[in-house]
């Protein structure tokens, strides 16, 4: 049996306090599970972003409102979605993303400038264009605001997010496998923590068995949960039960 078979063994053989005689928790969505875990710091179903385009030269951005597009190309002719308000909606401030930029009213914090706490594989550098996204999301308390970005794809894609936090002042790019913005919770001394999420089984992406997630600070390294889940059906990593942590 190989070391990795070997883990998932003694990692599926481990139940959290709580679940002996009701079983193991299950769910059938991250968001849900995300929620159970308690201390997120961003609550709600967040809000949709609009991609206006201007049309010649092309330039697409996302952003919470159509005063925000046109300020930055203003004389531009743009080709808005009826579904982008005037004014940002939902209590949010002004966001626009320009694929190099994301904007908060007047200020920027350039791409280029992000802490990547992504794994190396899915570091996309200083530039995301636009319209290789399919939808973008907003959610925002307090001074801190984060994007959902999830990329126009097919296959396995629909696990992987693009989340881009402003959290203090700093920008914070954070690991796609099952990200999300629900996921991020508070921690003491106004920090905040992410899941880094790794496969289980030596099948992997192709056919796991479960899914380690695991809490971490900033610095990318500090643990402070760990969470083990099982695919019940090693083709859908959507429906799964919390076996251990």
């Amino acid at each position: 049996m190989k070391p990795a078979t070997l883990a998932l063994v003694g990692l599926l053989s481990v139940l959290p306090s709580g679940t002996t005689g009701a079983g193991p928790v299950q769910f059938t969505g991250y968001d849900d599970f995300y929620r159970s875990l308690g201390g997120n710091l961003f609550l709600g179903p967040g809000t949709e972003l609009g991609m206006p385009c201007t049309e010649s030269p092309r330039h697409c951005l996302w952003a919470t409102s159509t005063i925000q597009a046109m300020r930055r190309h203003a004389d531009a002719q743009w080709t808005v979605p009826g579904s982008l308000a005037l004014e940002p909606t939902d209590g949010l401030p002004d966001v626009v993303f320009d694929g190099q930029t994301m904007f908060v009213g007047a200020r920027r914090w350039p791409l280029r400038s992000a802490l990547d706490l992504a794994p190396p594989a899915w570091r996309t550098g200083a530039s995301i264009r636009p319209e290789n996204l399919a939808d973008v999301t907003a959610w925002q308390h307090g001074t801190s605001v984060c994007l959902d970005m999830r990329y126009v794809s097919s296959g396995k894609g629909d696990r992987y997010t693009k989340v881009l936090l402003l959290h203090g002042e700093r920008l914070y790019l954070l690991p796609p496998l099952f990200g999300t913005c629900a996921a991020i919770r508070t921690a003491p001394h106004h920090r905040f923590s992410y899941p880094s999420n790794t496969y289980l089984g030596s099948g992997m992406e192709d056919s796991p068995r479960g899914l380690q997630v695991d809490y971490l600070l900033p610095d990318g390294r500090t643990r402070i949960a760990r969470y083990l889940l099982r695919f019940p059906d090693p083709d859908n990593p959507f429906a799964f039960e919390v076996i251990g942590e």
